[in-house]
């Protein structure tokens, strides 16, 4: 039995049941903590067993009472893990009360320390969606196996950023690109995860267009299944190559998606011995991009959860 005193993960059940990338969360950010981690959650008639060493799950700005009563109580070694804030416009007041905070989505004005008691603020990526992953790498199709040559699947209204996939579309249509389009209704209203990470994991293309923000989960959903991204530069890539969270990714990045047919054009001989080589190089070079790239994940959230344990 281990001895170590475990971090508490504690969430509204209703927001755990309806986020997409919990797995991710505690097995691949948290995957490297040398503790064990307690998932507490909690329904809303019932009391919160707020407690030291929480992390506490905010899908925006819900935990935010929360963490106020915890400082009010002087509870030692509370963080906040912050979801949902795409556009980086929410109020963010409330990373005051934590001694720490993690979140998605990159904005820099985010970053800002909260407070002088505060470790820091770090970014973390969305992650795979459950259900999808974890792959293991060693089993993914080679590209000669892969016979859907590119692949999308999502709504094509109700996105912030819904212009790129409908550039997108615009391109794939224009050029009759050999690449499948499946447009659903709504967000999460489309395939299920296990037949999305089959098409995935059949193609050897991933059209990564933006939705609510420039990241999107469909970028590492792609990435888990072994499939090559095509997205467009924006922001988000610029930002945080210069900050080195995501450096110098080894996707096929395009201006705009009107570049998408002539990104495409090298690879069109689909079956030749020569594209199926270079783009098989090509995949392994972005999965061990992947495989390093979690690795970084886990020691930069390890480092900061055990720098607030032997802190308090």
């Amino acid at each position: 039995m281990s001895s170590q005193r475990p971090l508490n993960l504690l969430w509204r059940r209703a927001t755990l049941d309806s986020i997409l990338e919990g797995y991710f969360i505690k097995e691949i950010l948290l995957g490297a903590i040398e503790r064990p981690v307690r998932v507490i959650p909690v329904e809303d008639d019932q009391s919160i067993p707020l407690a030291h060493d929480t992390l506490v799950g905010s899908l925006g700005i819900e935990a935010a009472p929360l963490l106020k009563n915890a400082r009010s109580r002087g509870l030692r070694n509370i963080g906040l893990f912050h979801m949902g804030d795409e556009e980086g416009t929410q109020d963010r007041s409330f990373y005051a009360d934590a001694d720490y905070v993690i979140r998605n989505y990159w904005h820099a004005p985010t970053f800002a320390l909260p407070s002088d008691r505060s470790l820091g603020v770090i970014w973390v990526p969305n992650g795979y969606r459950d259900g999808l992953g974890p792959l293991d790498p060693a089993r993914h199709l080679s590209i000669g196996e892969r016979p859907v040559m590119g692949f999308f699947s999502g709504a094509m209204t109700g996105r912030l950023l819904v212009n790129q996939r409908e550039a997108m579309l615009h391109a794939v249509r224009t050029a009759s690109l050999p690449f499948t389009v499946i447009t659903t209704t709504g967000f999460g209203q489309g395939l299920g995860p296990v037949s999305y990470a089959a098409w995935l994991c059949n193609s050897r293309f991933a059209l990564v267009p933006a939705g609510n923000s420039h990241e999107t989960i469909r970028l590492y959903d792609a990435l888990e299944a072994g499939a090559i991204p095509i997205m467009v530069r924006s922001t988000f890539l610029k930002e945080v190559g210069a900050l080195g969270a995501l450096g110098e990714p080894p996707f096929i990045l395009l201006d705009t998606w009107d570049q998408l047919a002539s990104a495409y054009a090298p690879y069109a001989d689909a079956m030749s011995p020569a594209t199926i080589g270079l783009l098989e190089d090509k995949r392994r070079n972005i999965s061990r991009w992947w495989t390093t790239f979690k690795g970084t994940q886990q020691a930069k959230v390890k480092e900061l959860v055990e720098r607030s344990f032997t802190r308090n």
